[in-house]
């Protein structure tokens, strides 16, 4: 986009810090600038964006219900900040904002607490253009990463490398598809008690069923499959027959740890990168490499 256009946004978000001090617009306490439009580029992709805020009763249940959904618990404040506006893209986990500083990111302190509107517009007007500041160079990065990085945590993008280095695993991306129909996945009522953990237009609904399609594609038995945590009721596995899993699909890189251990000793792990409700599902196929053995129990 036009700087024009960034710091436009950034001036429209400021206001709305200065304005009326409603839920949960009062629980913000400091923004950062970071990136190539801090840095002064002059047609920044976007406007990255920290923030530190409190937690109160409210926001704790917000996440806590975002947890069971699939949603966002940061929607509330993005909407607070940002409108319906597209072009900036918020930091709100404390420790990433002092994993990214750690790193040498260049945070600019705009506004905090008790600033006045006048002051931290002063502090964005204040950046020089520089027609040199383009995009920061990208650490741990490989070609499946692409356009994924600001989903994949730095330090797990790090450890799947040094695992594909050793050879032990091979790294490939998909772009999942819905399942035409899902009748045929959720076709037991025990299949679709299992489903009823997610609500029905929750986005990882989709990215279950997507993943158990693309079981289906490549001929896996679903009842080797462990989805998000859990072993499938299916009807096999309800009559005694017992396995370990051969293939795990998940998200939100829980146990991502675990990765190497379980791959190299079965299939493979799917990982679905940012579930989405309606825009396309990207994933991770992660498949024992040539020297699986290396890791192997």
């Amino acid at each position: 986009m036009k700087r024009t256009r960034a710091v436009a946004l950034v001036e429209a978000m400021l206001h709305r810090l200065d304005g009326p001090q409603e839920w949960p617009l009062h629980l913000v306490r400091q923004v950062w600038l970071f990136g190539s439009f801090a840095r002064g580029a002059t047609e920044p992709h976007d406007v990255d964006v920290a923030v530190r805020f409190e937690r109160d009763e409210r926001m704790n249940q917000a996440v806590v219900q975002a947890i069971f959904s699939g949603g966002n618990p940061y929607a509330p404040l993005r909407r607070a900040l940002a409108g319906s506006s597209r072009g900036l893209q918020f930091q709100f986990e404390d420790a990433a904002r002092e994993q990214l500083e750690a790193e040498g990111t260049f945070m600019l302190p705009l506004w905090q607490r008790g600033d006045s509107l006048t002051e931290a517009l002063g502090v964005l007007h204040a950046i020089a253009e520089d027609p040199e500041a383009g995009r920061a160079e990208r650490h741990d990065m490989i070609e499946a990463f692409e356009g994924l990085d600001r989903h994949i945590p730095r330090l797990v993008r790090a450890e799947l490398i040094g695992w594909q280095q050793q050879e032990a695993i091979t790294i490939s991306r998909i772009t999942l598809s819905d399942p035409p129909d899902d009748a045929e996945l959720l076709a037991t009522p025990d299949m679709r008690w299992a489903f009823r953990r997610w609500n029905d237009d929750s986005p990882l609904r989709r990215a279950a069923l997507a993943g158990l399609a693309l079981m289906k594609e490549l001929a896996v038995e679903l009842d080797d499959v462990e989805l998000a945590g859990q072993r499938l009721p299916t009807p096999r596995r309800l009559a005694g027959h017992r396995s370990e899993p051969r293939w795990w699909i998940n998200w939100k890189w829980q146990g991502y740890q675990s990765i190497p251990y379980c791959v190299t000793g079965a299939h493979g792990w799917l990982e679905v990168v940012q579930p989405t409700r309606t825009r396309p599902l990207n994933a991770l196929v992660i498949e024992p490499g040539p020297k699986a053995a290396v890791l192997r129990p």
